[in-house]
């Protein structure tokens, strides 16, 4: 298939091409070849563990039974007479326990070989007798004598069965190498029970060789279904390309359209950059007028005679599908009405349209924005819950009250204030109830104080009062009554001495001599030390400052 990526009407610009069918045939062998591999690797090595397992599981079954036949007559008597595993090579316990074990091996022609290790990890018994005294110490071994079943796949020269093979009578065989532990009590399973371990030798060459006979099924079946799947997408692919030709000569007549309408819309851009208004519409002297086809005379519509306005933009469509307006109320859903429609039935009207709707929006967003940044200046310098000055409101406040009084050389006066035992309140009638009595104690305290006095919330149950060109004398009658009228709400407090909220208040005074050379930080450190003062003298009192020291 060949793709025309032209964008725009130059006839003698460069066509780049892609060939799907080409590519996708192309990746879909190596997909194919790809898969085809790793899925029988999987499916080779899920087997293999899968018969390992197996064999694992019967090898373990047998060294289950064969504990139980000689437990009696060779495990349970070492243990009991020497308090481990121990026989004579020479011995007739030797020669029974070998008897036991061939005639075990007898009915098991896939277990080629047995030793038993003692805890010493010497062997104590094989059916080869050269084996007898060898020390193991593998790590396998040494795993099965804490409890655990252990194997080693390896592979292994055997006699052949088949006498005229031309390879010395011994062929590489496939052999897992078990070790299982032996308990003393065959009831009993406890790593503190174990005597020895078995070494058992399962020869695993003919289910491997089976497995591997079969196994060439798996990739064959693999590529039937890969093939398979591979032509139904041929097919699939041929009807996408058939409908990707059409929409690509669809393609190219929006192109020219669309760079005209790019055009446009970076020219009224660029206008709305330069006047920063949000007021630039993109004209389209094709778009018909609703006021004029509908012969509305409904002068209350924004967009009566309006060459910049649509009617949608302030009705139905462009309201969420809410009717408001004169003209949406008189003939229903904009989006029914064949000047909606025909306004975004090409591609310039529809990204024209879109554009005025967005500018529309963004004056109508600019206009919300400006008056709720009008809202943020207010809300962003008051506490949301008592509704005075917050922390950083006093903070500006203050450095302009410290200013002023160094311009006229008045004095200002600081109050701090705290709500006496406020935490063993919030704790014995929960933080809603704290909350509603600092609304309740701000509240009486602004009635408190003058309309030039500015009260904030410091922090927490503390307030800080401002209190410009007031000297000591002044702000210290203005702090007991601001305790009074605490007082007097009698909120009851059970943690208290006094059985209600009380306050406690600090006052400082910068005097117009001091002005100065005293920052107002410190103003705020000396009315703070009075204020603990007050909390040590018992609370629910004012501790004045005669006058302040020079920090």
């Amino acid at each position: 298939m060949t793709d025309n990526m032209q964008s725009g009407p130059d006839k003698g610009a460069p066509k780049r091409t892609f060939n799907l069918r080409r590519y996708f045939s192309l990746f879909s062998v190596v997909i194919i070849i790809a898969l085809t591999v790793l899925l029988s690797a999987l499916v080779y090595w899920n087997q293999r563990d899968a018969l390992i397992e197996y064999s694992i599981s019967s090898t373990k079954d047998f060294a289950r039974q064969l504990t139980d036949r000689i437990h009696g007559d060779f495990i349970k008597a070492n243990v009991s007479k020497y308090g481990y595993l121990r026989v004579d090579g020479h011995s007739e316990q030797y020669l029974h326990l070998d008897n036991m074990a061939r005639a075990f091996l007898h009915d098991y022609r896939d277990i080629k070989k047995i030793k038993i290790f003692n805890l010493q990890r010497a062997v104590i018994y094989s059916t080869e007798r050269g084996d007898i005294g060898h020390v193991n110490d593998s790590f396998a071994l040494k795993i099965s004598l804490t409890g655990q079943t252990n194997s080693i796949l390896t592979k292994k020269g055997r006699e052949s069965r088949d006498r005229s093979s031309g390879d010395g009578g011994r062929f590489p065989a496939d052999m897992l190498e078990i070790y299982t532990p032996i308990y003393g009590d065959p009831a009993r399973t406890s790593p503190y029970d174990i005597v020895g371990a078995f070494e058992i030798y399962k020869d695993v060459s003919p289910i491997f060789q089976l497995m591997r006979k079969e196994f060439f099924k798996v990739p064959l079946l693999l590529i039937f279904s890969m093939v398979a799947l591979y032509l139904f997408l041929q097919i699939v692919i041929r009807k996408a390309v058939s409908i990707i030709d059409g929409q690509n000569k669809e393609i190219d007549l929006y192109n020219a359209g669309l760079e005209e309408a790019q055009k446009r819309i970076k020219s009224a851009i660029d206008e709305v950059i330069q006047n920063e208004s949000f007021g630039v519409r993109l004209q389209c002297d094709s778009l018909l007028k609703c006021w004029e086809v509908k012969d509305c005379v409904q002068t209350g519509c924004p967009s009566f005679k309006s060459e910049n306005l649509r009617c949608w933009q302030v009705s139905g469509t462009f309201c969420g599908g809410k009717v408001q307006g004169h003209f949406a109320k008189k003939y229903g859903d904009c989006r029914k009405c064949e000047i909606y429609q025909y306004a975004f039935q090409g591609g310039i009207s529809l990204i024209g349209e879109s554009f005025n709707n967005m500018m529309a929006l963004l004056e109508s967003k600019n206009l919300q924005l400006q008056r709720l940044n009008e809202k943020l200046n207010v809300l962003i310098d008051t506490d949301p819950l008592t509704e005075t000055g917050n922390r950083r409101s006093f903070q500006k406040r203050m450095e302009s009250i410290h200013l002023l009084s160094l311009r006229y050389r008045h004095p200002y006066s600081v109050i701090i204030c705290d709500v006496d035992n406020f935490k063993t309140y919030n704790d014995t009638y929960g933080h809603q109830k704290g909350d509603y009595a600092l609304v309740s104690i701000a509240g009486v305290m602004k009635k408190s104080l003058r309309r030039t006095d500015e009260i904030f919330r410091w922090g927490g149950e503390e307030f800080i009062i401002i209190l410009p060109e007031q000297n000591l004398f002044a702000a210290l009658k203005v702090a007991e009554n601001l305790r009074l009228s605490v007082e007097s709400l009698s909120i009851s407090h059970a943690g208290s001495r006094s059985g209600i909220l009380t306050l406690s208040v600090g006052v400082a005074c910068n005097i117009a001599d001091n002005v100065g050379y005293i920052p107002w930080e410190g103003v705020i450190k000396q009315a703070d030390d009075e204020l603990y003062k007050a909390k040590a003298s018992g609370k629910n009192c004012v501790s004045p400052s005669v006058n302040i020291k020079n920090i």
